[in-house]
């Protein structure tokens, strides 16, 4: 076998196992696209949730300061 037909083989051998890395990096590139996609739409709807959330307690604590307000009125009368 001449030097050149094995440095010829040995690169296609390199060449076969970078083809099959970059195939491997690949599908997890696309296996954590999905996945981010996914925590994408959770934080979505989490983000909604707390909005939601945050108007109740808003709405509570208008309610309370009015309950003090009209005890503090009645009070004073």
């Amino acid at each position: 076998m001449t030097v050149r037909r094995k440095e010829s083989e040995q690169l296609l051998l390199e060449n076969a196992r970078l083809k099959a890395a970059l195939n491997e990096a690949e599908f997890e590139c696309e296996r954590l696209t999905i996945i981010n996609s996914n925590l994408e739409r959770q934080l979505e709807e989490a983000n909604r949730e707390l909005e939601k959330n945050i108007e109740v307690l808003q709405s509570l604590k208008h309610e309370i300061e009015g309950i003090v307000q009209s005890l503090t009125d009645t009070n004073h009368n």
